[in-house]
């Protein structure tokens, strides 16, 4: 009999509903929709009381009867994988933002077409939980839905009084011939009033909400450039306001105090510097301290890959310029409007306009070598850098597909954004002298850390465990410090030295090899027994330095190819504890009398399928088998005072 798979309608929804980084995320998905529903206005009030909103555009509504696709506008919002919309046409082709705001405990829709003689509405209460493929989504003729709209609030404050009042029957029947109207009621936010409060002076107060519209949603358009305010080229303004989907005449209103205040439109790149600003600009080369630049530049360009057409803004504001004229955006301490500036400096990729998420990555391609200064902290707190087209995002739309990844990677593709940076390497001085301001500086910091890190090895030498061997002639009197963790290089130096010393009749000759290769990856010797002198392949053995050696730890090289271990010190095992390696062998510890003191043996090899090695590894300490084999004296130093102990030891003694 056949059988077919089922799906959990409530539960699929249940998860999508919460599916989101951001509390905001919801505004984003719905504005999203009112572009691609053609919108010319959207206004959107905020509700504190009941950790809410009301949500209009004048787009197209949510029509019933008339199908794209296979399903209608008004059943694709409450469905799940169904949708009127097309990748690359419009925002919202994946269908599931709206879902967002079934995480709630009402949802209320107001709808109207052109062609509808009266709205349509349905309300919803604990959407999330009630919601099923048997609920009836049948929408009721609305003759009165400003009533419908006030019945929703039992006891409204006076914040939502006055929402009330501006959604009235004269707004319904002059401003709502056409569009959706959504309110949402008890959304599952924490600190909702946080996120939500739409209150902003713009010098001791942000908003949230407000700054995350434009930082985060489609009317923040990260194509629209604004160039008479932003300083990008006409031309570029021009050339991008061509690209597939771009709209910029749509207006946005955000309820604040008691009134609709206008948001501006397009991606907030800063103005371009007045006659003040550039009074106190410094070219990057001129300039002292790179995190004080005030230094501005601005770069776009459009290209065709595969079909597809994606825009390139680079947009260069030194780090002090930032700090002073983003004043909406946090800094270390200090919140503000609770959107990070941190978040809005670095490289961007940008799908139909939205910023998706930072891919900072791109300049690990070998085509972007010479920007790769651009990758470092230091220098992303001046720049930001888009990359937008129609790139596939996962569900929640904050980060990309293996689909998006592979175009990101695709040589051709990175070419276009080599092209770019040559040119604005050719053509923009404060680009050309950030860049190599940034080279010379990152080179500078890294001579100065590897200057600092030699220096502080030849001041700790001293204070470092140290030996001597008196019966060498060539090293008597001579100091040799005694490696420390990370030095496992010294140990494998130290070893092959002395092997190369060790007389053939000491006692202890047998447990020396003589090291023929040195390698600082995968194996580190190959050796032969002392007196050896043939290169047959069979006289030669496997050997591996370690600073430290326990049986907990998980040795990183073949058990099986192994013949020798030579660490500096170790802890003494157990007779029978067992040892692993990274290749699914293991042996058990062995304590022969030959070893005492000096190290023990790994035996009974075998993999974890029970098939046995046959051989025996020696595990040898190198400080216990030079002590047995030569004389040494050792030393360690005293610790040194404290410049804090110093101050806290009182007087010294006379």
């Amino acid at each position: 009999m056949a059988q077919y798979p089922e799906i959990d309608y409530r539960h699929v929804l249940s998860e999508l509903s919460v599916n989101r980084k951001d509390p905001c995320e919801i505004i984003r998905e719905l504005i999203s929709n009112s572009y691609d529903a053609q919108a010319s206005r959207i206004e959107i009030f905020p509700l504190l009381k009941d950790k809410g909103f009301i949500y209009f555009d004048d787009g197209t509504g949510l029509s019933e009867t008339v199908e794209t696709n296979g399903i209608t506008p008004y059943r694709a919002f409450f469905s799940i994988g169904r949708s009127t919309k097309i990748q690359g046409e419009l925002i919202g082709y994946k269908c599931q933002g709206s879902k967002l705001c079934f995480a709630s405990k009402r949802i209320t829709l107001i709808t109207r077409c052109s062609q509808d003689e009266n709205w349509r509405s349905i309300s919803i209460d604990n959407p999330k939980d009630n919601l099923t493929q048997q609920y009836d989504i049948q929408s009721q003729l609305d003759n009165s839905p400003w009533q419908t709209l006030r019945n929703l609030f039992s006891r409204p404050n006076k914040q939502t009084v006055n929402i009330l009042d501006h959604l009235s029957e004269e707004f319904f029947t002059n401003s709502f011939s056409r569009g959706a109207m959504i309110v949402v009621q008890g959304i599952e936010v924490e600190k909702f009033s946080d996120y939500y409060d739409s209150a902003d002076d713009g010098s001791r107060k942000w908003s949230y909400l407000k700054h995350y519209i434009r930082f985060n949603t489609r009317h923040g358009d990260i194509r629209c450039l604004r160039s008479k305010e932003t300083g990008f080229s006409e031309a570029k303004f021009e050339s991008f306001k061509q690209s597939p989907g771009y709209n910029d005449q749509c207006e946005l209103y955000l309820w604040t105090q008691d009134n609709l205040k206008k948001i501006e439109t397009g991606y907030p790149y800063l103005e371009k510097p007045d006659d003040l600003d550039k009074s106190q600009i410094k070219s990057p080369a001129q300039i002292s301290r790179l995190n004080d630049g005030r230094f501005s530049a601005r770069g776009a360009m459009n290209f065709q890959f595969e079909d597809v057409n994606y825009c390139l803004v680079i947009a260069i504001d030194g780090n002090r310029r930032a700090l002073d004229k983003y004043q909406e955006l946090g800094r270390r301490g200090d919140k503000r409007s609770g959107i990070r500036l941190t978040d809005q400096r670095g490289t961007f990729i940008c799908s139909e306009g939205i910023k998706i998420c930072n891919y900072n990555e791109i300049f690990d391609h070998s085509k972007l070598e010479d920007y790769s200064v651009l990758n470092t902290p230091n220098a992303q707190s001046h720049y930001i850098f888009m990359i937008n087209g129609s790139f596939d995002v996962v569900t929640n739309r904050n980060s990309l597909t293996e689909a998006a990844l592979r175009i990101l990677q695709d040589d051709s593709f990175v070419y276009n954004i080599k092209r770019f940076f040559d040119a604005a390497m050719n053509q923009t001085s404060v680009f050309r002298e950030l860049i190599e301001r940034l080279n010379k500086e990152n080179h500078d910091a890294k001579l100065e850390g590897y200057t600092k890190k030699l220096n502080k090895l030849k001041e700790e030498i001293q204070d470092r465990s140290r030996f001597q061997v008196e019966d060498i002639e060539q090293l008597k009197g001579k100091w040799l410090v005694e490696p420390s963790i990370g030095e496992e290089h010294w140990v494998g130096a130290l070893y092959t030295m002395f092997a190369h010393l060790v007389t053939p009749d000491s006692n202890y000759a047998h447990l020396w090899l003589s090291p023929r290769t040195f390698s600082g990856m995968g194996i580190d010797s190959i050796a032969v027994s002392i007196g050896e002198n043939s290169l047959a392949t069979n006289v030669h053995k496997a050997l591996e330095y370690k600073y430290n050696l326990s049986p907990s730890d998980e040795f990183n090289h073949p058990l099986i190819l192994t013949d020798q271990i030579v660490c500096w010190e170790m802890p003494t095992p157990q007779e029978g504890d067992q040892i692993k390696d990274s290749y699914n062998y293991y042996g058990y510890i062995s304590l022969p009398e030959e070893l005492h003191g000096i190290g023990y043996e790994i035996i009974k090899i075998q993999s974890r399928t029970a098939e046995f090695h046959g051989g025996n590894i020696k595990v040898i300490s190198l400080k216990a088998l030079l002590n047995k084999t030569f004389n040494c004296q050792w030393k360690t130093p005293p610790p040194k005072v404290g410049d804090t102990q110093k101050k806290k030891g009182g007087k010294k003694s006379k």
